[in-house]
């Protein structure tokens, strides 16, 4: 099996580093050609392990991908079985799109792990639906260098098409994927019930990232707080409204899962604070932003959204 991932960012790192050991052949596309030779050189570290070594049997192939051109440094020699897009929202451009594609045969399913909403309509039209999958994950990472990560929690991959109608093939088909990743030592199932799975993830990132970016505070500080909490809740309740205006039933037990989030990762940096931190553009649009759409389409107000939402775009000019 040839897995390409997309995105040597925390998360790709990680998800290469453990499955580089099982996987006959894999591909990891970096946006700067400066890391793709880094980590031809080095291999990837996972903080506490020894680094995985470039030149191994089965060597991982890095190479890095021109925003400006839409073209890779190398050309592939096989044929990809599962693309992982694992860059955030921001980065997935047209010229990002037709690279994907021109690395997809009839063979060739794409997982999109991203936060948020507003890439599965994209990718969807583009890629094509029956050719779509998607990727929920609560593994912790954080990437410590260009060629090293550090795995900051355990969690649970669940894989699956956004509507159980939509799905590529009969339900086993992708249970090869899952098994793989099983293997590498993560936890993955697949799943008939993404659209919740997104939802409730989108939920728990409109609910902690921004006010984390904001005060410059750990996922943990939320909680010292009755003030920080007044406002989660209130970020949480405008979530739900939008959630049940679209038909979308989400666990009643979210909230607790939440709190539950904010002391497992009590001392992260949250992705949305880590960019600010880094005077980068976050994914703010995707997350708060995307409700807010939601809600002015709908005549549903969201006064605490469009708040943080309005102060993080803010932050970022």
């Amino acid at each position: 099996m040839h897995i390409m991932i997309i995105g040597a960012g925390s998360l790709g790192l990680l998800f290469a580093a453990k499955l580089a050991p099982i996987c006959s052949h894999l591909t990891v596309v970096t946006r700067s050609e400066d890391q793709a030779i880094k980590l031809a050189e080095t291999g990837i570290q996972i903080i506490g392990m020894e680094p995985l070594e470039a030149k191994a049997e089965r060597p991982i192939v890095f190479h890095s991908y021109s925003e400006e051109t839409g073209e890779a440094s190398v050309p592939l020699a096989q044929q990809v079985d599962y693309i992982f897009l694992m860059v955030k929202q921001t980065a997935i451009s047209s010229e990002l799109i037709n690279y994907i594609q021109s690395q997809m045969t009839r063979h060739t399913y794409l997982i999109c792990f991203q936060n948020g909403m507003g890439h599965e309509v994209k990718l969807g039209q583009a890629i094509g639906w029956n050719k779509l999958l998607f990727a929920v994950t609560t593994e912790g990472a954080k990437r410590t260098s260009p060629t090293s990560v550090n795995h900051t929690g355990h969690g649970i991959t669940y894989l699956g098409a956004l509507e159980p109608n939509n799905l590529p093939a009969p339900d086993n088909q992708h249970i090869f994927i899952v098994q793989m990743l099983e293997l590498a030592g993560f936890r993955a199932e697949l799943s008939k019930n993404m659209g919740v799975r997104i939802w409730s993830k989108l939920v728990v990132n409109v609910v902690i990232n921004p006010l984390t970016a904001i005060l410059r505070v750990q996922n943990g500080e939320l909680l010292r707080s009755t003030w920080t909490l007044s406002l989660m809740q209130d970020l949480y309740q405008e979530a739900l409204h939008v959630a049940a205006a679209k038909g979308v039933e989400l666990p009643v037990e979210l909230w607790d899962t939440i709190m539950a989030v904010c002391e497992s990762t009590k001392t992260n940096h949250s992705s949305m604070l880590q960019d600010i931190e880094a005077s980068r553009h976050t994914e703010v649009d995707y997350l708060n932003g995307s409700l807010v759409k939601m809600g002015n389409e709908m005549g549903i107000e969201l006064p605490a959204n469009s708040m943080v939402y309005r102060m993080i775009k803010a932050i970022e000019n």
